[in-house]
C-alpha cells in the first residue's frame, strides 16, 4: 500500500521538486539584484565628479536639487540662453584658428553670465542662500579661467608650478578638441532633458581639461582624515586645548627645485625648528603643509614628505601630525592650516603658532603679503600677531575665509 501511494504521488513529486527549485532561483536572483551593489554606468567617471564637487561644490550641490533646477532653468530668460549656447555650440563651421576657437566657444560668455545672474538674483531668499549671483560669477570665472590656460595655452597664475603638461599646438590637441566638440554635439542631439544647465557641458570639458593635463592635484588626497589625519583627528576629540598655549604648530613647506630631492636643506631646518618648539609642549599638533609644487610636475608632495621625516627621524607620534599636503603658497599654507584646525576642532579665537626660517617668518609678518592674500584669496587666512622669535610667530586663523575658491582650480 505504501510504495503503491509513493509510486502514484511520483509525479507530483516531481512536479513540487522542480517548483521548489523554480522558486529557490528565482528568490536567489531577487535577493542577488537586490544585495548586490548598483553597478555605475560605463560612462561615469568617479575621479571626474570627485573634482567637479570639490571645485564647485555649492554649484554641483544646487545641481543636484530637482526643485532648484525646475525653478531656475525654466525661466523664460534660461531657456532662450539653453538655446542661444547650443546654437552657438552647433555651429563652428567657420571656427578659426582652430582648435581655439572651438575652446572658447565652450567658455561662459559675458552675456550668460550677465542673464543668469539677473535670474539669480531674482530667485526668492531661500533658494538665494542655496546659490547666488556672487557665487556664480566666481564659478564662471574658475571655468573660464581652466579654458583659457589648459585649453588655449595662456599663462595660468602661476606659470612656474601651475603649467599645463599638454602642449596646445600639437596635433594630437587638435584632435583631442575636435573629438571632444563632436561628442558635445552628439549628446545635444541626444538630450530631451529642457531643464538641464546650459552650462553643463562647460564644466564637463573644463574639468576634462584639467584631468587630461594630470592637474587633478585638488583631490589627490580625498581620504586624508580617514588615513593619515586620521589619528590626529581621533586625539583632538579627547584633548584638552587649555593644556596648552597654542593650537598647532604650522609648518609651511619649502620645496626644491631639483626633481630628484624629496626635502630641502631648508625644509629640514624648518621641521627642526618646529620639533623644538613641539618638544616645549607650545602646541599638541604639528600641521605640515605644502603640496605637489616645485619644481613644476614634481612627483613629490612636501607635507607627504616632511611628515615622513617627523616620523622617521624625530618619531613624533602619528597623532600629533596634521598633513596638509594641497598648499602651493604661503597664502595658502596659511588658509589651509586654518581650515584644518576648524575640522579638528579647535577653539575659534585661540592662538596657532607659525614656525618657518626667518626669512619667511619676516615676509609673512609684511604689509606686501597682507596685500598678495587680498589680492589672490580676497581674504585674510587668519590675523599675523606678534613675531616672538625670528623663527616663532602668533597667528590666530580666520574662519570666515575658510571658504573654497574656485579661482585656484589646483587648490580651491
Amino acid at each position: 500500500m505504501k510504495r503503491y501511494f509513493l509510486q502514484a504521488f511520483k509525479p507530483a513529486l516531481a512536479l513540487s521538486g522542480a517548483l521548489f527549485f523554480l522558486v529557490l532561483f528565482v528568490l536567489t536572483g531577487a535577493y542577488l539584484t537586490v544585495a548586490s551593489p548598483v553597478q555605475p554606468s560605463l560612462d561615469h567617471d568617479i575621479k571626474v565628479q570627485e573634482l567637479q564637487e570639490k571645485i564647485f561644490p555649492r554649484l554641483m550641490t544646487v545641481m543636484a536639487d530637482a526643485a532648484w533646477k525646475k525653478e531656475v532653468f525654466s525661466t523664460p530668460d534660461i531657456v532662450t540662453l539653453s538655446h542661444e549656447r547650443r546654437q552657438r555650440l552647433s555651429d563652428n563651421s567657420n571656427c578659426t584658428p582652430h582648435p581655439f576657437c572651438i575652446v572658447h566657444l565652450w567658455e561662459i560668455t559675458s552675456h550668460e553670465r550677465e542673464v543668469f545672474g539677473t535670474v539669480l538674483h531674482r530667485l526668492s531668499q531661500h533658494y538665494r542662500r542655496q546659490y547666488d549671483e556672487i557665487q556664480w560669477n566666481r564659478d564662471a570665472d574658475a571655468i573660464n579661467y581652466i579654458f583659457s590656460v589648459y585649453g588655449e595655452g595662456h599663462a595660468p597664475h602661476y606659470p612656474k608650478i601651475d603649467s599645463a603638461s599638454i602642449d596646445v599646438t600639437a596635433e594630437y590637441f587638435s584632435n583631442l578638441i575636435s573629438g571632444m566638440q563632436a561628442n558635445i554635439l552628439k549628446n545635444l542631439l541626444q538630450s530631451s532633458n529642457q531643464i538641464d544647465p546650459f552650462f553643463k557641458d562647460a564644466i564637463a570639458n573644463s574639468i576634462f581639461l584639467l584631468d587630461g593635463n594630470d592637474r587633478m592635484d585638488a583631490i589627490r588626497f580625498s581620504g586624508l582624515w580617514n588615513n593619515w589625519n586620521a589619528p590626529a583627528l581621533n586625539f583632538a576629540r579627547h584633548l584638552s586645548w587649555k593644556s596648552y598655549p597654542y593650537t598647532a604648530i604650522i609648518v609651511p613647506g619649502e620645496g626644491p627645485e631639483d626633481p630628484r630631492t624629496q626635502l630641502s636643506a631648508l625644509g629640514k631646518f624648518r621641521l627642526k625648528l618646529a620639533v623644538e618648539s613641539f618638544n616645549q609642549r607650545l602646541a599638541p599638533f604639528i600641521i605640515v603643509s605644502g603640496g605637489a609644487v616645485h619644481p613644476a610636475h614634481t612627483n613629490f608632495v612636501e607635507a607627504a614628505q616632511m611628515r615622513h621625516f617627523l616620523i622617521e627621524r624625530f618619531h613624533i607620534p602619528e597623532r600629533s601630525i596634521v598633513t596638509e599636503p594641497y598648499a602651493r603658497h604661503t597664502t595658502t599654507n596659511l588658509r589651509n592650516a586654518s581650515r584644518d584646525l576648524q575640522i579638528l576642532g579647535s577653539p575659534k579665537n585661540r592662538p596657532a603658532l607659525i614656525v618657518t626660517d626667518q626669512g619667511q617668518s619676516a615676509y609673512i609678518s609684511s604689509p606686501i603679503f597682507f596685500s598678495r592674500n587680498m589680492t589672490e584669496l580676497r581674504c585674510e587666512p587668519g590675523i599675523v600677531g606678534q613675531r616672538i622669535t625670528q623663527f616663532l610667530t602668533i597667528f590666530i586663523p580666520n574662519e570666515d575665509c575658510n571658504k573654497v575658491d574656485p579661482w585656484d582650480p589646483l587648490d580651491p
